[in-house]
């Protein structure tokens, strides 16, 4: 499993550098949809598993909000298509399900939850749009990444105590607490090098506050595949999972960086 995560990452990472850096802008927008259509037809299949009609329906509208999300350079259209989105798929439930209105407007919720969920990804294109965007999508990913792997080590190390073992029960607290000091040394290191202007106090709690959120965001991704039933979102990255079980500690993380760095 470790050698498999270790592969993985050794191709992944150099390929989504030059995208951040050396590509064009509308590199990274591919790159964003591309893991969005994926994560979102993921989301669809465990949730309608038995079901293509809400699954077809809810993946297609889930694509067309991710693409109109990472062609936008604002939450602004993003919202617009959102709202739209929500209007297709109440109406393919009542049209769908008019004998059984409670079903369908069941699945629709469902639908729309993993729908805004998944376009949260939207939020590395407009990131990466700002001022020092490549600098502070690439600190998102390295923190993400780097506390992951401090929350898998010192799970595995020292790990004794669940943290929600009903949600997620291979998660410890002591790899929780592994997750947040392996941010504070990423954050103490981008401020160093990379953000002086901001200071290493504000850069390292800023990193400790995106982990905490990205352990929410992994928690909430553990839930959802709880309640579908599934032990994995899909099988695309070996030794990782699906889509969403590589995005899931990066949605929110990257969210509230976007409006830290645009409100500052």
């Amino acid at each position: 499993m470790l050698g498999a995560r270790l592969a993985t990452a050794a191709v992944a990472i150099p390929i989504l550098l030059a995208i951040i850096f050396a590509a064009p802008p509308v590199g990274m927008s591919i790159l964003i949809f591309v893991l969005g259509a994926i994560a979102v037809a993921e989301y669809m299949g465990m949730a309608f598993a038995g079901a293509s009609f809400d699954r077809w329906i809810g993946a297609t509208c889930g694509v067309a909000v991710i693409a109109v999300a990472v062609a936008s350079r604002s939450p602004g259209l993003a919202t617009t298509a959102a709202t739209t989105a929500a209007m297709a798929v109440l109406l393919a439930a009542v049209v769908a399900r008019a004998e059984d209105l409670a079903v369908g407007l069941e699945r629709a919720a469902v639908s729309l939850l993993g729908i805004v969920y998944v376009a949260v990804l939207a939020h590395f294109v407009w990131l990466h749009h700002l001022d020092d965007g490549p600098f502070w999508v690439t600190f998102a990913v390295a923190n993400g990444m780097a506390s992951d792997t401090g929350a898998y080590f010192a799970g595995k190390a020292f790990g004794r105590r669940k943290l929600l073992p009903r949600v997620s029960p291979g998660k410890t607290v002591e790899g929780a607490i592994g997750n947040l000091a392996a941010a504070a040394f990423v954050g103490l290191l981008a401020g160093w090098l990379f953000f002086p202007q901001v200071g290493l106090r504000v850069m390292v709690a800023l990193a400790v506050v995106l982990a905490a959120v990205g352990q929410v965001g992994d928690l909430s991704e553990s839930a959802i595949k709880r309640a579908f039933g599934s032990k994995e979102s899909g099988a695309i990255f070996p030794g990782h999972g699906g889509v969403l079980d590589r995005i899931d500690s990066l949605l929110f993380p990257v969210a509230i960086l976007y409006y830290y760095r645009a409100l500052s």
